[in-house]
């Protein structure tokens, strides 16, 4: 039987030869990731020092995967700035496709983050403003990066600011490197709109993941770093992340202004383009930036007494009866504005809800999955019966009015009210049938996964 294939095997000096490029001697390699290798090389007319990333030759057939490599290479040729590394050329050679640019000395700022933790506000600012500049650049040609984070960043010895890897960057007017519902980028900073997979975004989305960046630069670490990637990406849809100043007491409220202004969950709020950050930053560096909005106080949710919220609520007059005749079941209103949340996926509370009036949707990893709307829905309550987390995030399309009942007193409620009882039994009953048939299609995918790859075996051994 012949050798394992290993895709990496690109990295063995055996494989990959000093002239497997054709103009260059392969010195030394300098880094690897997912889908290839990037070398020190030498190019053997001019003697100047470069990099060429080379995909690993499992990805040399994958046509997504050199589509991204040949966008990368013909983009990063068109910027010409000292804040971004040049690309030179691209091509095929001995079978290896690679792409040679700028080689830059110096070290990336996830590997600063990890030595020093936590940066100046004055070095922090004056890496904004070098990164925004490269910003401002790739907007010029309508270019948007798409994955702006610590590990793009280079700090040179010179002190100058590189920025790196447009292997995810594609034209504003280009609708093809997406499809919809795709994410790409890194969840601890992509952008509210990218972890909801939508195609139609713009330099907005890099100015969010740069102040995500800016903030990890100031405190230590990113927002909702402590949560799985599953909840992290919901967060980003429903929450503002928490203040700077909350890991940082010590940030001056002009930094922490900034960084939530490029942090805005709604990208009309954020930062219209890098021009209008760049003029921020250069104010912050100056110590002249004067904050000149105030928060907006919150509003004081109204009190409803329960008696008047049934009677309200329910229609039916036998059931409405006999709820305002129980007072051993402790029954609690529960109002939500728009886009409030009920409950996060994880979450460890137990109580149920019934669904007076309103909308909800129901969110995992960031994507709605349906929609609730329908009066007399319970909802939750799994986590009460099964005693369970939460396995989705439940937030108000509108302002909606819900019965909350405590866990101790759910069995109670479902006597009170047997026609609800029954209705949340067919539901359970159905839901319990779907699982069943869609657990019958995954063995039927896997067994057939494995006939496969029985086949691949038989025919390697052959």
């Amino acid at each position: 039987m012949p050798e394992a294939f290993d895709m990496n095997n690109i990295t063995r000096y055996d494989a990959f030869k000093p002239d497997s490029i054709r103009g260059y001697t392969i010195l030394s390699e300098i880094g690897k990731g997912a889908t290839g290798v990037v070398y020190a090389a030498r190019n053997i007319q001019t003697g100047a020092l470069v990099a060429i990333k080379v995909l690993y030759p499992f990805y040399s057939h994958n046509k997504d995967h050199l589509h991204r490599l040949t966008r990368e290479a013909e983009l990063t040729k068109r910027l010409n700035h000292p804040n971004i590394v040049a690309g030179h050329e691209y091509g095929l050679c001995q079978g290896h496709y690679y792409f040679v640019m700028e080689f830059v000395k110096g070290h990336p700022l996830d590997h600063l983050l990890k030595k020093q933790r936590v940066f100046s506000e004055q070095e922090a600012i004056r890496i904004m403003l070098e990164v925004a500049r490269a910003l401002d650049a790739a907007q010029q040609l309508k270019i948007i990066h798409r994955d702006i984070k610590p590990s793009n960043i280079v700090i040179t010895p010179e002190n100058r600011i590189k920025l790196m890897d447009f292997g995810l960057a594609k034209e504003e007017i280009d609708r093809t490197s997406t499809s919809h519902g795709t994410i790409l980028g890194t969840p601890l900073y992509i952008s509210p709109e990218q972890a909801q997979g939508e195609t139609a975004i713009d330099t907005r989305s890099d100015i969010y993941s740069l102040g995500i960046t800016f903030y990890h630069l100031v405190t230590g670490e990113p927002p909702f770093a402590d949560l799985d990637t599953s909840l992290l990406l919901t967060k980003k849809i429903t929450d503002p992340i928490p203040s700077p100043k909350t890991r940082n007491p010590n940030l001056s409220d002009e930094v922490s202004y900034v960084i939530m202004k490029m942090c805005e969950r709604e990208k009309a709020k954020r930062y219209s383009s890098p021009a209008e950050l760049i003029e921020d930053l250069e104010k912050l560096a100056a110590g002249t930036f004067c904050i000149t909005k105030k928060p907006e106080p919150s509003k004081p949710k109204a009190q409803v007494a329960i008696s008047d919220l049934l009677e309200r609520e329910i229609d039916d007059p036998a059931l409405l009866r006999l709820l305002l005749s129980r007072n051993d079941i402790a029954l609690q209103p529960r109002i939500l504005g728009e886009l409030d949340v009920l409950f996060y996926e994880e979450d460890r509370t137990k109580e149920t809800y019934l669904l007076l009036k309103g909308k909800l949707e129901v969110l995992k990893a960031g994507r709605q999955i349906t929609v609730i709307e329908k009066p007399g829905t319970f909802i939750g309550e799994m986590s009460t019966l099964l005693k369970v987390p939460r396995t989705a995030t439940i937030r108000a399309l509108e302002p909606t009015t819900l019965l909350e009942i405590k866990e101790n007193q759910f069995g109670e409620f479902l006597r009170v009210a047997p026609e609800l009882g029954y209705h949340l039994a067919v539901r359970l009953a159905s839901h319990l049938e779907k699982t069943t048939t869609r657990l019958k299609e995954v063995q039927a995918k896997l067994a057939a996964v494995r006939q496969h790859y029985r086949f691949i075996r038989d025919e390697l051994e052959d």
